[in-house]
């Protein structure tokens, strides 16, 4: 019995995890120093006489995120009214789902019919409401969505086909207390005692909503939505082993609060006189309470009682403001007022963060771009390039790209490298650097032209793909380089960039460099002994942390020779330095261990480098 639970499972987490979850964009910051993420409320505002009021600005409304006042960036006030356009634009794809939906006069709708907790003989009641609200109170320029328990999560689509609408809530038709098998689904994965399968027809019914509140929140960020759920209330789902990722009632709330969708629960039994609402309905009203619907109940008429659902979607302001809550997955409460009297605002009562594996889950289903062949991968042997990582903005990494040309073999006839077309794309595809980089080497080049010896940008941590044009003198093509590497994230509390090495043979190139704090360091790791290095060493901690940088000279077996003395930066971003003549060096391999410290963490890094003649 577990096969169809996991297709369920399956189901569920492609349609609830959209590519773009509205409501929040940004980078997730460091825990050091988390980057702002733009959040978006959506708010009613009313007057005395229930009228909405459209007049208000930025600085009439007041926000308080778990109690602390917020910055409000901006205040804009949608009103879709209603067109009667019946030429309106019909939905063939999800693409011009997407484009349509953008449209700020655009209402976005979904009715769950929840046939399964329903009774039979109130089916003609909710067939008659449900289909009066579509023709009476929506218009042609609205998309709309109507779905039932067993309907495809996968094919989930908002319409204007108001022939598809009406055809799904003809077929509408309540089922509570009858357990008779419809179809082979019903049959072989929903039968047994009646207990059981109340148990399996509401985690059904909770998917669907959860999977609605989801696609729903993937149209366009900056919009209320509306979800009305007909049903005569919905019981929890039991926690059984092995099912802890299926959504429950939670789960739909959190979905429909990341994306501004506002639930309404409609209970289409009879109106009675004191009636008491049922246990199960409480869920429900729980939901619509959490996201800013209304619940309708114990009415007489459910066309009439439905008519405010629409008022709501027809008027309303975007607050946006931005947040450093980090991914934390946790709920934070948001409290709106209102400056100006005789005007009372309702909104939903705050938002669930993303998790990192919300994350995970939307960057995995992040739709790809077509893919392109991409040319092979090839090293050159003309050049010998340096990649150095250090820590650039917004949590990014600043790459540094040099290069000298390689060494030519005695006896052999080969090329020599003159310049270098490098194009630098991100995994995304995107152009980081695109320009010609002249070559470093054993002289430090004209300051003048120090800026052309060298490429720099930022980027993302993760992928990098790189594209050489190698020429000679003559800009003639000589050969190519194309390779990939791997960006480093320098996030962590305590970590070290990437050595940058420097070489002088004069006091005066030493000077030279010293006074040189952008100077661009050489690729070569080869050096004879009348030269003298000096090593710059990125080194980062939080703002205020003591750091500790310290470097050991080991001979090619590991073995260490000495302490070197290091020179701390002039200041916290400043890389520390290592002056390191060669008079004394034998000719062979060695490498230098730096190691940065701080009361909380540590970090090292190795670099290697040959001595000759």
């Amino acid at each position: 019995m577990r096969a169809p639970v996991l297709a369920l499972a399956v189901m569920t987490a492609t349609a609830a995890w959209p590519a773009r979850v509205a409501g929040q964009s940004g980078r997730e910051g460091r825990p050091d120093a988390p980057a702002p993420r733009t959040i978006r409320i959506d708010v009613i505002a009313t007057d005395s006489l229930g009228r909405s009021v459209g007049t208000l600005k930025a600085t009439d409304f007041e926000l308080r995120e778990d109690g602390t006042l917020q910055s409000i960036d901006d205040a804009r006030f949608v009103r879709a009214e209603p067109t009667g356009d019946e030429d309106a634009i019909q939905i063939d794809s999800d693409a011009s789902e997407r484009i349509e939906a953008a449209n700020a006069k655009t209402r976005l709708v979904g009715i769950f019919l929840d046939e399964y907790h329903v009774s039979a003989d109130r089916s003609a009641r909710v067939r008659e409401a449900v289909t009066r609200f579509v023709d009476r109170s929506l218009s042609a320029q609205d998309l709309i969505v109507v779905m039932r328990p067993l309907d495809s999560l996968l094919a989930i689509r908002l319409t204007r086909d108001r022939d598809l609408i009406h055809g799904v809530i003809d077929r509408f038709e309540g089922r509570q207390g009858d357990y008779a098998p419809r179809n082979g689904y019903e049959r072989n994965y929903m039968a047994g005692a009646p207990a059981r399968i109340e148990q399996l027809r509401a985690q059904v019914a909770t998917s669907a909503l959860n999977a609605l509140a989801n696609h729903l929140g993937s149209l366009n960020g900056d919009a209320r939505k509306t979800l009305i759920v007909v049903s005569e209330g919905l019981p929890r789902v039991d926690r059984r082993r092995g099912l802890e990722s299926l959504p429950t009632i939670d789960t739909v709330t959190r979905s429909a609060n990341r994306h501004n969708v506002s639930v309404y629960p409609v209970d289409p039994r009879e109106a009675a006189p004191n009636a008491v609402v049922p246990e199960e309905f409480d869920a429900l009203r729980a939901l619509a309470a959490s996201t800013d619907g209304q619940s309708i109940v114990n009415v007489a008429d459910l066309g009439d009682a439905m008519r405010p659902i629409a008022s709501d979607a027809s008027a309303y302001y975007i607050l946006v403001y931005r947040t450093t809550q980090t991914a934390d997955g946790k709920f934070h409460d948001v409290q709106v007022s209102v400056k100006k009297p005789g005007v009372t605002v309702r909104t939903r009562k705050g938002f669930w963060a993303a998790s990192p594996d919300d994350a995970l889950r939307a960057a995995l289903l992040q739709p790809r771009a077509p893919a392109v062949l991409e040319p092979p991968r090839h090293i050159s042997p003309f050049i010998k390039p340096w990649f150095g990582a250090s820590r650039g903005p917004d949590g990014k990494t600043r790459v540094t790209f040099v290069w000298e040309p390689a060494a030519a073999i005695p006896g052999a006839r080969q090329p020599t490298a003159a310049r270098v077309l490098l194009k630098a794309l991100a995994a995304d595809g995107t152009a980081l650097f695109d320009g010609v980089v002249a070559p470093t080497g054993p002289l430090r080049p004209d300051t003048a032209e120090e800026a052309g010896t060298r490429a720099v940008f930022d980027v993302r941590p993760g992928g990098l793909r790189l594209r050489m044009s190698i020429e000679n003198e003559a800009e003639q093509a000589i050969d190519s380089d194309v390779r990939e590497i791997t960006v480093r994230d320098l996030s962590a509390p305590v970590v070290l960039g990437t050595p940058e090495v420097f070489r002088g043979r004069t006091a005066r190139d030493f000077r030279s460099l010293e006074e040189a704090p952008d100077a661009t360091p050489v690729a070569s790791r080869e050096f004879s002994r009348t030269e003298r290095l000096m090593i710059r060493v990125p080194a980062y901690a939080p703002d205020g942390a003591p750091l500790t940088v310290a470097a050991q000279l080991m001979n090619r077996k590991g073995q260490v020779m000495r302490d070197l003395p290091i020179r701390p930066g002039a200041t916290s971003s400043a890389p520390a330095e290592i002056d390191m003549p060669l008079a004394g060096f034998a000719s062979g391999e060695y490498r230098i261990e730096i190691a940065a410290r701080s009361l909380a963490a540590q970090a090292s890094d190795v670099l290697e480098f040959r001595v000759t003649n």
